[in-house]
C-alpha cells in the first residue's frame, strides 16, 4: 500500500527535467526524492502519455496497513478486549470503522471471539485412581 504519492507539480518536474536529458540520479538528487519513484514516474509517463493519478482497480480499504496491525496487536495482547474498545482505540487513531469491519480483519489473521473449555485439574490421586481403573478394565487379546 502506497505511503505517500506526489503532487502533480513535482511528477511534472520530473517529466521536464527528464526531457531535458538529466538522468534519474541527477534528477532525484535536484528533486529530493528516491531514484526508485523517479523511475516509476517516467516509467508510468512513457506507457500512459500523462502523470495524473489515474483509476484504481475496486474499493479501497477501510483500514490502512497500519491501523490493522496495531488492531491485531492489541486483540492478540488483551483477549478480553471487546468490538466496541477496539472501535474506540482506532476512532482516537482518526479511522472510524465499524464493528464488523474490525472483526473482519481479526479474522483474516485466525483471532476469534472464542473462550477455552473450562476442564478440571487432575490431582495424583485422580491420575491415579484413572490408571488403576483402566488396568483392572483391560482386555487381554491374545
Amino acid at each position: 500500500m502506497k505511503s505517500k504519492e506526489h503532487t502533480r507539480q513535482v511528477r511534472d518536474k520530473v517529466i521536464e527535467k527528464f526531457k531535458a536529458g538529466l538522468g534519474y540520479k541527477k534528477i532525484s538528487q535536484a528533486l529530493n526524492i528516491p531514484r526508485s519513484t523517479v523511475q516509476a514516474i517516467i516509467q508510468k509517463w512513457k506507457e500512459y502519455g500523462t502523470t495524473v493519478n489515474l483509476p484504481r482497480q475496486g474499493r479501497p480499504p477501510k483500514l490502512t496497513g497500519r491501523t490493522r496491525r496495531a488492531l491485531i496487536r492489541n486483540a492478540a495482547k488483551r483477549p478480553m478486549v471487546t468490538l466496541d474498545e477496539l472501535q474506540r482505540s482506532t476512532a482516537q487513531v482518526g479511522e472510524s470503522v465499524h464493528r464488523t469491519t474490525i472483526s473482519h480483519a481479526l479474522h483474516k489473521v485466525g483471532l476469534y471471539g472464542r473462550v477455552a473449555r473450562r476442564k478440571p485439574l487432575l490431582t495424583e490421586n485422580h491420575k491415579k485412581s484413572c490408571f488403576q481403573f483402566a488396568t483392572s478394565h483391560v482386555v487381554h487379546l491374545i
